[in-house]
């Protein structure tokens, strides 16, 4: 149980969290995360959590690497593999020495293979940490991908040079060609696994998805095993399982563009899934960290301040180091391959970006995952210096972290919104006002009318920037204008050649008592209003022993035998009622044409927000039910060629402003994929409803 109440916990602190940015939009989103996690520390479930590297390392790295791999095309690897190889190998490797070297003269306590292990946990760089703290600034397009490249094939140099350091420091020796050898057989091994089983579940998924029925409740599942499969078959084999996830995540990159647009149904759920699955991932991992802030106060403790000083005080200097390295490393001379991400040396932007890449260096928490693997013995003795190592990688996230969230934001441009949310808005407003339009005129039946237009209505988006007050004002004014189109057209000369005074006397006194104030009253006068009336209900029915419903059509029946004043008034009454029905259904096609003309003139003038509209046909449709008694509203079966015929309504308005040039292409692009998606969710509502 207490595995399922820490993944739940921790899906409440991503919800939460995520609650929480939408009110700090000035604070990045990882810290946000880390201050949940850390709050989270506070609960007692947690107060004694610990990080299982090798759980974190399968179930969170793992899909993320995955994932990462999938979003990597075989061809640009192939193409970029210089590069890749030059960021993600030796930069790493040279990093690792440097930092090591230097830390091992600093700390003289540190041996040299203690002070290399160090290096190898803080070498790993998080390109997700860097998304987050520069999320509304825009990363030049070569800085970009030189960090998605590097990170996804550093944690595995880490990691293998931290296993080697470990080696090391267990048997006491250390051989170049061993530990190059054992590079080699951990890398190459691990991609080889990779691609040997992604071939094979890469060629399953295939050919479910060509000849399965359902290759959906097959197909997708593999999906989501496929990273912990291959992760454990690397690992088994002593090989490097992050090697293995990105390799295979690179094959199913290729799976992907093979099946092209055949099982679109399988590829769009098995993406949608796979987005939400990262997302929530991204965030459990700077939960995780914040979770683990407690325990480097604890090891504070421990050391004394005199010693925690001191150990910021190595890892501020470990992180210049790392800064310096990467900024020269980029800024060095016209490599073919670093041009690719950086440009040349006689560009104007070669020093910006080569700065862009150094602060971006952040380090996350598979660099705290590989601290928290050290072990606690090593060779028979105590790990040495295992909390202060700790304490120093946490140092150096946190710094990195603090460094890039406060410098980036100054430095890069903000992120140029091909548009923005109001105009969106605008814009999917007046498509659907103009479908309702168009629909509204092919359809006779008023009833199938209003269910069409109230379910295109609801492809709207709430706009909280709306002016309340002049929708409002706007809603009073159709409504009232409304409402005197009524009463012309009942004292007009068709309605007096056609229906008796008596109908016409009637029905208007009906719209003067519904229409005059449209205000609710207050629930207690309603409540008082309706008590009354049931109190002189039951009063007359004990009073003439009619309280069943066969004694009431009895009594009735009686009355109109035995009364015949009583007789003819309910004749004159049934005569009026049809009357009332057939003149409310003329009403009910005038307003509707006024209300049509209303809203195509606003459409023109070029409004968008034509809600009020209708808010006032809700409130006359709601009208003329009473009139019918129709108090119940049943449930109207709409043919689905009405709502095809609508979609393309929509479609047919998008083209047209895209050759028009008041729509632009990054609009419309979002404006079709809703239609496409609001398309399959009504063509999926109308079979379960069939």
């Amino acid at each position: 149980m207490y595995e399922l109440y820490l993944v739940a916990l921790l899906l409440v602190g991503v919800i939460g969290a995520n609650v929480l940015k939408q009110f700090l939009p000035q604070i990045p989103e990882a810290f946000i995360l880390i201050a949940t996690g850390w709050g989270l520390s506070f609960i007692p479930i947690f107060k004694q959590f610990q990080l299982e590297p090798e759980f974190f390392m399968l179930l969170i790295i793992a899909p993320l690497m995955f994932i990462d791999g999938q979003k990597q095309s075989f061809n640009k690897i192939r193409k970029r593999f210089q590069g890749i190889f030059l960021l993600s190998v030796v930069l790493a490797v040279l990093t690792a020495a440097v930092v090591g070297v230097v830390a091992h003269q600093i700390e003289a306590q540190w041996t040299l293979p203690l002070a290399i292990a160090l290096a190898a946990i803080v070498t790993p760089t998080d390109a997700v940490a860097v998304k987050s703290l520069t999320g509304n600034n825009e990363l030049p397009g070569g800085v970009g991908e030189a960090l998605e490249l590097e990170s996804l094939f550093n944690d595995a140099t880490g990691l293998v040079m931290l296993d080697l350091a470990l080696s090391v420091l267990s048997r006491g020796t250390f051989s170049v060609v061993d530990g190059i050898g054992h590079f080699l057989f951990v890398a190459v091994g691990g991609i080889l696994i990779g691609i040997a089983g992604g071939f094979l579940l890469v060629m399953l998924r295939f050919n479910l998805n060509m000849r399965g029925k359902n290759p959906e409740l097959t197909t997708i599942p593999i999906s989501l095993l496929t990273p912990f499969a291959i992760y454990l078959l690397a690992e088994h084999f002593g090989t490097s399982g992050i090697l293995a996830v990105v390799a295979t995540g690179i094959e199913h990159n290729w799976e992907a563009n093979r099946l092209r647009l055949t099982s679109t149904n399988v590829q769009l759920t098995s993406r949608t899934i796979w987005n939400i699955v990262t997302d929530v991932l991204n965030d459990v991992v700077f939960l995780i960290l914040g979770l683990s802030l407690p325990t480097v106060f604890q090891n504070t403790l421990t050391i004394g301040w005199l010693g925690t000083v001191q150990l910021i005080g190595i890892s501020l200097l470990i992180y210049l180091i790392m800064l310096g390295i990467r900024y020269f490393w980029a800024l060095r001379g016209d490599n073919p391959e670093m041009v690719t991400f950086f440009g040349r040396r006689a560009d104007q932007d070669h020093r910006f970006n080569a700065q862009i890449f150094a602060i971006s260096g952040v380090h996350g928490t598979v660099t705290l995952a590989m601290a928290l693997s050290l072990p606690t013995k090593i060779a028979g003795h105590t790990f040495p210096y295992r909390n202060e190592l700790i304490m120093v990688a946490m140092f150096v996230i946190l710094i990195s972290m603090i460094v890039s969230a406060l410098v980036l934001p100054r430095k890069l441009p903000e992120k140029a919104e091909a548009y923005t949310l109001d105009d969106l808005n605008h814009i999917r407003n007046k498509m659907v006002d103009y479908a309702i339009l168009q629909i509204r005129g092919t359809i006779e039946d008023h009833a199938t009318r209003e269910a069409v237009t109230a379910q295109l209505q609801s492809q709207k988006q709430n706009n909280p920037g709306v002016d309340r007050i002049a929708r409002g004002a706007n809603y009073q004014q159709v409504l009232g204008d409304t409402k005197e189109v009524m009463d012309t057209f009942i004292h007009g000369d068709y309605v007096s050649d056609h229906y008796s005074a008596m109908t016409i006397k009637v029905y208007n006194n009906i719209l003067q008592h519904s229409l005059t104030n449209t205000t609710k009253p207050r629930l207690g006068h309603r409540m008082k209003k309706s008590m009354k009336h049931a109190y002189r209900e039951v009063v007359w029915h004990t009073a003439h022993g009619v309280i069943t419903k066969r004694q009431k059509s009895q009594f009735r029946q009686r009355r109109l035998e035995d009364d015949p004043q009583y007789s003819k008034k309910v004749q004159q009454w049934q005569t009026v009622r049809l009357e009332l029905l057939a003149l409310n259904d003329d009403v009910t096609g005038v307003v509707d044409q006024y209300l049509d003309r209303v809203l195509k003139t606003r459409l023109e003038q070029k409004f968008s927000d034509n809600d009020h509209i209708y808010m006032a046909r809700n409130v006359i449709n709601h009208f003329f039910d009473n009139v019918k008694h129709e108090y119940r509203q049943e449930a109207v079966v709409v043919d689905g060629t009405i709502y095809m015929r609508a979609f393309q309504c929509e479609y047919d308005f998008i083209q047209k402003g895209l050759n028009d040039g008041f729509i632009s292409q990054t609009i419309a692009s979002t404006l079709y994929t809703e239609i496409n998606q609001a398309q399959l969710l009504q063509t999926q509502q109308l079979a379960l409803a069939e």
